[in-house]
């Protein structure tokens, strides 16, 4: 197995086309299943999308038009979010609970595909504040992001500053080793909280979700070895 399959292999108790994490803070499972299933087809070629879905990758320029966006409005006038909110707005709202207006809906979203278009290969259930704890390769003790970048990286105050800031992110992750549905959920979460509704548990909110699984993995000691 290539380590992409590996870092996209899903649990096996669960169907691989509607595997979904089990708790979400921001995202209902029906979303985060249309999310995985649109960001399969933009990264993954046809002999490893097949493993999953016989639906087929999107064009190779689909993904790359959108990575070159730095602004909500040049991301909704990509094909790649017009695929993500078609299938939003048929499928996953469908008998759902009341959702945001539309525009706040739209806003979340086109950062959520900004941000999720950098992701070239996934973990499951892997949080991004844990890969960027997690220490960088031949090193002691230095972590993949520094502790005043982590703060930075919580301490956006706009959309195109968070796509920004999560793709840097993203960048010294190498692209890899984060569920791409976690990483939206945080997107999702932050984008609440920028319109004032917290989560009533002050450990379920952004800044405490990100920095716990951060934290937990800087204070991992290197295998023997490393």
């Amino acid at each position: 197995m290539s380590e992409v399959e590996q870092r996209s292999e899903q649990p096996e108790s669960g169907e691989k086309t509607a595997a979904a994490e089990g708790y979400l803070y921001a995202l209902d499972k029906q979303e985060a299943v249309e999310l995985r299933q649109w960001w399969r087809r933009l990264v993954m070629d046809q002999p490893e999308l097949k493993r999953y879905t016989k639906q087929w990758p999107y064009p190779r320029g689909v993904r790359a038009a959108l990575r070159r966006c730095d602004s909500i409005s040049s991301v909704m006038l990509t094909e790649a979010f017009r695929h993500l909110w078609q299938a939003l707005e048929e499928r996953a709202w469908q008998e759902a609970p009341p959702k945001p207006p539309r525009d706040q809906r739209l806003t979340t979203w086109a950062v959520v595909a900004a941000v999720a278009s950098e992701l070239r290969a996934e973990t499951f259930d892997a949080p991004l504040g844990k890969r960027l704890g997690e220490k960088r390769p031949n090193t002691a003790d230095t972590p993949r992001m520094s502790d005043l970048r982590f703060q930075q990286l919580l301490d956006c105050h706009t959309p195109e500053e968070l796509i920004r800031r999560f793709r840097r992110a993203l960048k010294l992750a190498e692209n890899a080793g984060v569920s791409v549905v976690r990483l939206a959920d945080m997107v999702a979460l932050w984008e609440r909280e920028q319109r004032g509704q917290y989560r009533t548990k002050a450990p379920q909110r952004f800044a405490f979700v990100m920095s716990d699984a951060y934290f937990q993995a800087r204070a991992l000691k290197p295998a023997a070895g490393d």
